[in-house]
């Protein structure tokens, strides 16, 4: 006896007695998931051959339909945009596993027109029951005769059709990446591929200018001509909406609490907000003025991000680049239209300023960054090319190894060295050996404390001279400013620098003057000291040095950092936006987009004016398009019908490729910039480094370093020292110049722990060291010369960093 259950699709078959199957030919177990045979844990089969249905039977009607709205806006894309970010985002489309080759093909092809729209067959039935197919196979879009039939007699229908439509193309393109514009293509099915959210990406109209959407020509027995979306039915009464300029108050909650990433204990903005805490207890600085300071502390963190490798080079270098053999000047060029300009970077930079002072909470939602904006000028003025500067190593005490010389571009700024006093900075100079020496009297790199080296000033004359400007400014917004510019030296020299891991092997030394069997004193003796060969030698013996900041630290450090807050990968859902709504995200969308497009040609790579992007970026419009469908939605979609649902996914869809493709953009830059400029910074390329080891080494900026609590208590110490003074002389007026507060500085804090005044730092690392010695392994840690694994955040990419060198690989 056998039964058979059907129950919601799935079949059961008992048996009572044996079970035997026979066949002539073979016996197929076929499951879209595993086989399991026996009870749970007994034998199963691992994952079956993808099934492949039969062909598709078409019976053809005599319907005819034609469309290549889809087509014409995939081409429009090829047109827009140059060749290199056009690839890019068909792989955030369709996927990585495409080939570089088939996205060049496709690019070429949409450009020179030798790949047109597919044909469209109108099916006498439903294909797989379905009101649209794409057959693999024969290369073809079906669509069943009822539904042209709906779309000639109802508006809504014909917005479902166009929807159809676009996403089958959608499909077309998928196979044809995967078929015949591949070199290793895959065999013709006629299952259906994913391609679905390729539909609205290029979403691209405005129904507040657009009136009408003719997408189709259909032919039927009782109809022959154009199938149009009609928008007139809202137009007018969404019209009155159109120049309603809506602006929405700041929430007055959102500016108190929240300090963003910077404040997080153990970095500059922590260091700072704790070291003053005291202060602004007794009431002699106030939250404000805090984060004043911290903001010309944020702004040497930011201002890294703006050198050769990463600003848009402007005509005047190109040309000059051309004339030159030099190749570290030429190979700026290879990526030259996906960077930013120096105006550009401004711009951003501020944004993004902003958000972090004014509004904070970064997961929260802003209705208007605008409002922000304005409130964060008036608190701290507006940013300027000469208020941000551009990358010098002297502002972070970085060893300036093996750093080239593109003093030559014009990438410059005005430098306020004393009050009302200013000299043109460019970009640093490059290496001179004389910098790189050790100076025999203070034991440690002439490029942190010798003012005499042309063009290459110290570190040190770096902070003295913002010491000076905080003090002549005087208690407010830009001597605040100055003072946290000089607080960034100073708490790197603690972060930067060996000073910590010198003060260690000094404490474990004296541990064993006073007890030769001390165990701690025996491990302190060992910590690691970054200079090769000198483990366990005398710290006096051994010499302060920095690390190596090349434009690979830039590229792995604070441009993913900018990234991520920038261009977070997806939206937020549109439904909690209002009309007339504005995010910070919007504004670093819009800034990059109006940025790259005016830099898109520039490159000259490309002479052909068919495989060109056009001057003027469409994304622009089309971004400034979905901005203002959103600013309707709330206004129209509740009664548009399913015209509604095709904009809402339209807008949905527009958002979302609009913002991936605005972070492909950057993840471009971002991975053109690793092309161009990547030295690699393990263990064994930097073996044999001498006196010379990288950032990467030696930085103990992350939270998660195990010296990075120690750095910043020291640093703390130090900035609460200086502050005390420095609000003493602005009350007092004792010391006008502030000659007297730079001395006591560099001879207190920037020096070797071999020297006396530097015994503030002994009591305070015997502590730490004692208290995690019994406890934790950080001891023994420190030892190793291993690379500390820094917490640098690397920025959400739709597209991997492998596959974007595959692209620019491409080319080569």
């Amino acid at each position: 006896m056998s039964r058979t259950r059907i129950v919601k699709g799935n079949i059961t078959k008992v048996i009572g007695g044996d079970y035997k199957r026979y066949s002539k030919d073979d016996i197929e177990n076929i499951g879209s998931n595993v086989i399991q045979i026996g009870k749970e844990g007994g034998v199963s089969y691992g994952e079956p051959e993808k099934y492949v249905p039969p062909p598709l039977s078409i019976v053809e009607s005599k319907y005819k339909l034609v469309s290549t709205y889809a087509h014409d806006q995939l081409s429009s894309l090829a047109k827009e945009l140059d060749e290199i970010p056009f690839m890019c985002f068909m792989i955030g489309v369709f996927g990585e596993e495409i080939e570089a080759s088939a996205l060049s093909k496709l690019y070429r092809g949409l450009s020179d027109k030798s790949i047109t729209s597919p044909e469209i067959i109108v099916t006498h039935l439903p294909v797989n029951g379905r009101k649209a197919n794409y057959s693999n196979h024969q290369k073809k879009i079906l669509v069943w005769e009822h539904t042209v039939d709906l779309a000639v007699n109802d508006n809504d229908a014909r917005a479902e059709l166009m929807a159809m439509l676009v996403e089958e193309y959608g499909h077309h393109i998928d196979n044809l990446l995967r078929t015949e514009l591949a070199n290793k293509g895959k065999k013709d099915t006629d299952y259906i591929d994913e391609g679905a959210k390729f539909a609205y990406a290029l979403f691209n109209f405005d129904i507040i200018n657009e009136s009408f959407l003719n997408y189709a020509r259909a032919e039927t027995p009782k109809y022959t001509g154009d199938l149009i979306i009609d928008f007139s039915t809202i137009h007018t009464q969404i019209k009155k909406y159109v120049n309603e300029e809506k602006q929405y108050d700041a929430n007055p909650d959102e500016d108190e609490d929240g300090f963003g990433a910077g404040f997080e204990a153990g970095m500059h903005g922590g260091i700072e907000r704790e070291a003053l805490g005291e202060l602004v207890k007794n009431k002699e600085l106030n939250d404000t003025e805090v984060k004043q300071i911290y903001y010309g502390n944020w702004l040497r963190d930011y201002s890294q991000v703006v050198l050769e490798s990463t600003v848009r080079l402007e005509k005047q270098d190109i040309d000059k680049i051309k004339q030159t053999n030099t190749k570290h000047l030429n190979d700026l060029l290879k990526s030259n239209p996906y960077k930013l300009s120096h105006d550009a970077w401004i711009k951003i930079l501020e944004i993004l300023a902003t958000k972090e002072f004014m509004f904070g909470e970064e997961n929260k939602f802003v209705h208007d960054y605008r409002t922000h904006l304005e409130d964060f000028r008036k608190i701290y003025g507006n940013l300027t090319k000469d208020i941000l500067g551009i990358y010098r190593p002297e502002e972070h005490i970085d060893n300036p190894k093996q750093l080239e010389d593109f003093s030559s571009l014009s990438i410059s700024f005005q430098y306020e060295y004393a009050k009302g006093q200013k000299t043109t900075l460019n970009l640093y100079k490059g290496e001179l050996a004389k910098s790189l020496e050790i100076n025999p009297t203070f034991n440690m790199k002439r490029f942190i404390i010798d003012n005499d080296i042309p063009d290459r000033p110290s570190s040190d004359t770096y902070m003295s001279q913002q010491l000076q400007l905080a003090v002549q400014y005087g208690k407010n917004k830009d001597g605040f400013r100055h003072l946290g510019a000089a607080f960034h030296v100073l708490e790197d020299y603690f972060s930067h620098s060996n000073f910590v891991e010198l003060s260690l092997i000094k404490v474990g030394q004296q541990l064993l003057h006073q007890d030769k069997n001390s165990a701690l004193g025996k491990d302190l003796q060992l910590v690691y000291p970054w200079v090769e060969g000198m483990q366990g030698k005398d710290y006096k013996t051994i010499p302060i040095v920095t690390g190596k900041f090349l434009k690979d630290d830039t590229a792995a450090s604070v441009l993913p950092k900018v990234g991520d807050k920038m261009f977070p990968v997806g939206i937020q859902k549109y439904e909690q936006r209002k009309s007339g709504d504005r995010t910070f995200e919007d504004a670093f969308i819009l800034t990059t987009l109006e940025d790259l497009s005016t830099g898109q040609q520039s490159d000259g790579l490309e002479t052909d004016p068919v495989y060109m992007g056009m001057k003027t970026s469409e994304w622009l419009s089309m971004y400034n398009t979905y901005l203002y469908l959103i600013d309707q939605k709330s206004a129209a979609i509740g009664w548009m019908g399913k015209i509604g649902t095709v904009l809402d996914k339209g807008m949905s869809y527009m958002g979302d490729s609009l913002k991936t493709f605005t972070n492909i953009g950057f993840n471009l830059f971002l991975s053109s910039v690793d092309e161009d400029t990547k030295e690699e910074q393990t263990h064994n390329s930097n073996k044999n480094y001498g006196n010379n080891p990288t950032h990467t080494q030696i930085a103990k900026d992350a939270t998660n370093h195990p010296l990075n609590p120690i750095a910043s208590q020291l640093a703390k110490i130090a900035v609460k020292d200086v502050a005390e003074r420095v609000l003493k002389i602005w009350k007092t007026g004792n010391d006008p110049t502030g000659e007297a507060l730079v001395k006591y500085v560099t001879n207190k804090y920037t020096i070797h722990p071999m020297y006396n005044n530097a015994t503030w730092a002994d009591v305070v690392v015997k502590g730490w060291a004692s208290s995690n010695y019994k406890n934790t392994d950080i001891i023994k840690r420190i030892q190793s010369a291993t690379i500390y694994d820094h917490a640098h955040k690397v920025t959400q990419r739709v597209i991997s960093n492998e596959k974007i060198q595959e692209i620019l690989k491409y080319f080569q």
